[in-house]
């Protein structure tokens, strides 16, 4: 999280400095719901130290509306197809939400077989 939020930071002051503003702040979707919880909370555990630093950084740029986190289920995560071994019919589900369609492709391009038929030439005398 920490990684994709300073990257959508990044991004975010890249745009700004573009003088292209952006209308809403870029959404960060998170399947760890600990995750989100720990990016959210400001009370930390004892056992969460390591991790204290980036959880902060992210806190700061949710809380100063730079970016924003939100849950999302493992069943709608679209970037499994680049991730993950899938089933066919789990491939293809989330092959249309990434609004793919297969295209049959040639490399002879529009050139169509043009039939051949032998040539009869009469010559009448």
């Amino acid at each position: 999280m920490t990684i994709t939020t300073a990257e959508l930071y990044w991004i975010r002051m890249l745009f700004k400095n573009l003088h292209l503003p952006l209308t809403a702040s870029p959404t960060l979707w998170v399947d760890n719901i600990g995750a989100l919880a720990l990016a959210s909370n400001p009370i930390f555990h004892a056992r969460t130290k390591h991790i204290e630093i980036d959880y902060h950084f992210i806190r700061e740029k949710i809380i100063a509306k730079d970016s924003s986190a939100q849950y999302i289920s493992i069943v709608d995560q679209i970037t499994d197809i680049f991730t993950k071994g899938l089933t066919t019919t789990r491939f293809l589900l989330l092959r249309d939400k990434l609004m793919i369609r297969y295209l049959p492709m040639s490399l002879r391009g529009a050139v169509t077989k043009i039939k051949e038929s032998p040539c009869r030439t009469s010559i009448s005398l």
